[in-house]
């Protein structure tokens, strides 16, 4: 149930697409709010929430989902370290502040 997610969006560097150090492995959820800016990666390995996903009262799957995984750190993999500079430009291009 888990998606590979790419850091650099395919659409934006071509030769990113098979490089597995472009890639984090979210599920569908938090692959989409990846995707859409909601989430980020600092340079920690910690999840960073965009202001534009912080709701009062939200639903519980929003809370749960997106609110309560703030400042987490990710499980990082044995072997292909995600790329720091992907995630800078992550932050900087598609994240929503």
């Amino acid at each position: 149930m888990l998606n590979a997610s790419h850091i650099i969006p395919w659409s934006i560097d071509e030769s990113r697409r098979a490089d597995p150090t472009n890639g984090v492995s979210l599920c569908a959820f938090h692959d989409r709010a990846f995707d859409r800016g909601l989430i980020s990666v600092d340079d920690n390995f910690r999840i960073i929430l965009s202001e534009q996903a912080k709701i009062i009262d939200a639903p519980k799957l929003h809370r749960v989902g997106l609110l309560e995984i703030e400042g987490k750190k990710i499980r990082l993999p044995d072997k292909f370290m995600p790329d720091q500079m992907a995630f800078t430009y992550h932050r900087e291009k598609v994240f929503l502040q």
